[in-house]
């Protein structure tokens, strides 16, 4: 997955959890973090730590890819 917009980390985490059959409460036991931080970082992943991100990703069986993007595709002239 891609993720290129604020916007798109919080249901990203939200899927990631899903996937693996785990409630909120359930990831936040494993990582020792409470429900209500875990619903919250799925509603506001802005304001998650480094540390919390890589701690939940490692939990979720995921990882963090830094990397440029491609540049787009020359367009044809007419």
């Amino acid at each position: 997955m891609s993720i290129r917009a604020g916007g798109q980390l919080g249901p990203t985490l939200r899927a990631l959890r899903q996937a693996q059959g785990w409630s909120q409460t359930e990831l936040g036991r494993r990582i020792g973090l409470s429900q209500e931080r875990i619903s919250s970082i799925e509603r506001q992943p802005e304001r998650v730590t480094v540390g919390q991100l890589l701690t939940l990703l490692m939990a979720l069986d995921a990882e963090l890819r830094i990397q440029a993007r491609q540049p787009p595709p020359p367009t044809e002239p007419w």
